[in-house]
């Protein structure tokens, strides 16, 4: 059968079935989590060829092979990006050998596990370097056909189709993506626009994976089914997961699957399997399932749906400038940081705030766990200021505690609660915090967060779901005027820019003529620029700025001053150096962000005095 080709294997079957999930049967058969389950194929290659005789005497007529996530990306958060070739190589050869003559033998590939830039910081070139050395160590080992499983991005799953068509492969190639409930992506795109935008780039088997239940995977073949000229494929999963004394459990008995999957047959589904927690019994219930249906004569009742286009929600249209910009509008704004407590003491916040208020400030900056140690919430702290206080806040949000999901919902949640603006930043990682062992998120960078938040000003989410009303948020970012490549520096603050950025906050500046520096580089970009500035309240501070902080330089002239006298004196000058740094911003930026050193507000009202 290996020798065979996939549509002459068809017109005489008309149908296929494929097998169920690997990685539910390697962890049901003792392999523990935390592990990458594709190294397998070199360290117990007898489990994973139990695994695919188990789906082959169970009727799969097409194994997949172990190489998922085998790329050097996933690979290499276990310190296997070196073993790339070797795993994938070895995954072909293991389903070949238990495919025999008998079934096919699809390379599995699956997303990178990175999101692509703009969301995401995995470049294009990385993408395409990782798909092409997993490409060529699947294509190496012979099999029957490649298969690119599970992608939620149709721009990842484009790119990985374009590697392998300079590839000049003559094999058949099959797609599938995971689909939401509502027939979209996790990245919102639809069924038909991505089978439509799969096939122009020549493929003609595709459909549906993982993403879906069973009654689910229906209504998204009945969609595929409007797209002439697919041959359809579906692997719903076992139904959706519970979380059962520390287990993921999947319910939909190989019966029910049995009942689902003659109904996709009869759709005309030319490829029919199981994902996520299906297992040999699953397999083997659609292939009774197939041979009842071509013992009937094998009736087709080929559905032709039209999808409804989707409706975009009436958002209330928002006119007044957002936050902090009506502020910048009436002037040189004056804000300053505050850290939050360790604990859920606010009196001393809450009494500095209304120190800084009475003193002229504009709006308090909440950092976000800087320096990633634990602090209470930013978003409950900018609730209470606005609420016991009356000031404006600039929420820190970070990238680094929150998945897409968490994202997105704390952001609507501080939108609830009046928050008005949000400076987005990527997060310095948990492993320099107190907490080392936490795990970092970064889902996205900055800039794949500005954009999240512009999307939610125009009234959607990340997938393009409409939300109701949009929010209203002053979008800031960060930048470093004394980055050490501060070309490359501008080119990501355009990025941001283009993202949906409505202003900038700098690290602290101390140089007068590397702001000048900065700001000719800039040349042209609009939006407003605060400028930080963070007093120095000793030599030893200035030391340790200068020396041990990324991104901070401050001038020998500056130190050598800072040298001289007593700690008052020390203070006093700090303050003095900041007072005039400040001045000289007037005319050159729209604000000051100042940062006290040490929570003392009492210096930020010096300086400004």
């Amino acid at each position: 059968m290996k020798k065979m080709d996939l549509n002459s294997i068809l017109e005489q079957r008309k149908a296929i079935v494929a097998d169920g999930a690997m990685g539910t049967m390697l962890l049901e058969s003792g392999v523990p989590l935390g592990q990458s389950l594709e190294a397998l194929n070199l360290t117990e290659p007898k489990r994973i060829l139990d695994i695919h005789a188990a789906y082959l005497e169970a009727g799969a007529q097409l194994l997949e092979t172990n190489s998922f996530g085998a790329n050097k990306i996933r690979l290499s958060r276990y310190g296997l990006a070196d073993k790339v070739a070797e795993i994938n190589k070895q995954a072909v050869a293991l389903a070949r050998k238990a495919a025999g003559e008998r079934a096919l033998v699809a390379a599995a590939i699956g997303p990178l596990g990175r999101s692509l830039a703009p969301w995401g910081t995995l470049s294009q070139q990385e993408a395409i370097d990782a798909f092409s050395q997993q490409l060529i160590a699947l294509l190496a080992g012979e099999p029957d056909l490649v298969l690119f499983e599970t992608f939620s991005d149709l721009e990842e799953l484009k790119l990985a189709l374009g590697v392998l068509r300079g590839m000049n492969n003559t094999l058949p190639v099959a797609a599938t993506m995971a689909f939401l409930p509502e027939g979209t992506t996790a990245m919102g795109v639809g069924a038909v626009e991505a089978a439509e935008a799969v096939q122009s780039m020549g493929v003609t088997y595709f459909g549906a994976n993982c993403g879906s239940g069973p009654q689910e995977m229906i209504a998204i073949v009945e969609q595929l089914s409007s797209v002439p000229g697919l041959k359809l494929i579906a692997q719903p999963n076992a139904g959706r997961p519970q979380l059962v004394e520390g287990r993921t459990v999947y319910f939909s008995t190989p019966e029910y699957f049995a009942h689902i999957s003659r109904i996709l047959f009869e759709l005309g589904v030319a490829i029919v399997g199981g994902c996520c927690g299906t297992t040999p019994a699953h397999i083997r219930a659609i292939s009774q399932s197939k041979q009842s249906w071509l013992e009937a004569g094998s009736p087709q009742k080929v559905v032709r749906v039209t999808p409804e286009p989707k409706r975009e929600a009436q958002l209330s249209v928002q006119e007044e400038r957002p936050g902090i910009l009506e502020a910048i509008a009436q002037g040189f704004v004056k804000t300053v940081e505050i850290d939050p407590p360790k604990g859920v003491d606010l009196k001393q916040v809450l009494e500095g705030s209304r120190m800084l208020k009475l003193g002229g400030i504009d709006a308090i900056n909440i950092a976000d766990s800087p320096m990633a140690r634990v602090r209470m919430s930013p978003v409950a702290i900018a609730h209470l200021l606005r609420e016991q206080v009356g000031v404006e806040s600039i929420l820190h949000f970070t990238c680094r505690d929150r998945n897409l999901l968490g994202l997105q919902s704390e952001l609507l949640g501080a939108a609830a609660l009046g928050v008005k603006n949000v400076l987005a930043l990527t997060g310095d990682p948990p492993s320099i915090g107190d907490h080392p062992q936490a795990t970092a998120v970064f889902d996205v960078n900055s800039e794949g967060l500005v954009r999240i938040i512009a999307g939610l000003n125009r009234g959607h989410d990340m997938m393009g779901n409409q939300i109701g009303s949009s929010t209203n948020f002053a979008i800031g970012v960060a930048v470093n005027p004394a980055a050490s490549d501060l070309d490359k520096e501008v080119e990501r603050l355009h990025g941001k820019i283009e993202a949906g950025a409505h202003f900038a906050q700098t690290q602290p500046i101390y140089d007068l003529c590397l702001l000048e520096h900065f700001l000719e580089a800039i040349e042209g970009i609009k939006i407003p620029i605060l400028v930080g500035v963070l007093p120095l309240r000793s030599t030893r501070h200035a030391e340790f700025l200068h020396n041990e902080v990324p991104g901070i330089s401050i001038p020998d002239d500056i130190r050598q001053r800072m040298r001289q006298g007593d700690a008052e004196a020390q203070a006093n000058c700090g303050v003095e150096i900041a007072r005039k740094f400040v001045y000289q911003l007037q005319g050159r930026a729209a604000g000051v962000y100042l940062m006290p050193p040490f929570g003392n507000y009492k210096t930020a009202l010096e300086v400004l005095g």
